[in-house]
C-alpha cells in the first residue's frame, strides 16, 4: 500500500519554493516529482493546506441483485464453503459470497 508524503516533509518542500528556491532543485534535493510538487503547491494555494487526502475506495456495486434468488441458493448450498458457492453461482469471488452472506443474514 503507498503510504502519503509526511505533512512535515510536505510543509519543508513549500517553505523552500515559497523562499525562492526552484521547484526542479527542490524536486532534486528533496527526491520528489515535479508533479507531486506541483500538486503540493496548487492545493496549499487552493485549500491553505497539504494535509493528504484520505484515501477512499470507490463504493463497489452488489453482483448479487435478486435477494430471493441468493436466499434459495444459500439453503440448497449451505454445506458448501463459499469459494464452492462462488464456483456454482458464477462470475463472482468468495468474498462477494462472503459481503452476501453478511449483508443477508444481517437484514
Amino acid at each position: 500500500m503507498v503510504h502519503p508524503y509526511s505533512q512535515d516533509l510536505r510543509e519543508r518542500a513549500l517553505n523552500l519554493i515559497n523562499n525562492g528556491m526552484s521547484i526542479n532543485r527542490v524536486s532534486r534535493l528533496l527526491k520528489i516529482s515535479r508533479p507531486t510538487l506541483h500538486k503540493w503547491r496548487d492545493q496549499y494555494l487552493v485549500t491553505g493546506s497539504t494535509v493528504p487526502k484520505a484515501s477512499v475506495p470507490p463504493p463497489q456495486a452488489p453482483k448479487i441483485k435478486d435477494w430471493k434468488e441468493f436466499e434459495k441458493f444459500v439453503e440448497t448450498n449451505h454445506d458448501q464453503t463459499q469459494k464452492q458457492m462462488a464456483a456454482k453461482w458464477g462470475n463472482c469471488s468468495r468474498f462477494t459470497i462472503s459481503r452476501s452472506l453478511k449483508t443477508w443474514f444481517d437484514s
